[in-house]
C-alpha cells in the first residue's frame, strides 16, 4: 500500500470533503490509476491539489450533462489542460484551464450514462 493510499497520505485533503469523496470513488480500488495520476502531477508545474481541483471541475461538468468518462481519460483531459498552459503554467489556475477547455471544446470521449 502506497503512502498516498493511507489516511496519512490523504490528510492534505482533510479540508476538502469533495476531493476525498472523489479519491474514494475513483482511485480506491484502481491500483493502476493512482500511480498514473501521480506521474502526471510530477511531470507538471501544478500541485496534486491543483490536479484534484481540475478533476473535480471535469467531474462536475460530466455529471451536469449525465456523461461518463473513464478515470484514466479524466486524467488525460486534465493533462491536456496542463499542456495548454505551456511555459506560463506557473501563472495559471488549473481548474480554470479545465473549465475553459470544456467550454471551448467539450469532451468528445464522454458517453451518456
Amino acid at each position: 500500500m502506497s503512502e498516498f493510499e493511507t489516511s496519512k497520505g490523504w490528510e492534505q485533503f482533510a479540508d476538502s470533503p469533495s476531493v476525498l469523496a472523489y479519491l474514494d470513488a475513483h482511485f480506491k480500488s484502481a491500483d493502476d490509476l493512482l500511480p498514473a495520476l501521480l506521474e502526471q502531477v510530477d511531470e507538471s508545474d501544478f500541485s496534486l491539489r491543483d490536479w484534484m481541483e481540475g478533476l473535480l471541475v471535469l467531474n462536475q461538468w460530466l455529471e451536469e450533462r449525465s456523461l461518463y468518462l473513464p478515470t484514466n481519460d479524466n486524467i488525460g483531459y486534465v493533462s491536456c489542460a496542463v499542456a495548454s498552459a505551456g511555459a506560463g503554467a506557473h501563472l495559471s489556475h488549473l481548474p480554470s484551464l479545465v473549465a475553459d477547455l470544456l467550454e471551448q471544446y467539450g469532451c468528445e470521449r464522454a458517453v451518456k450514462k
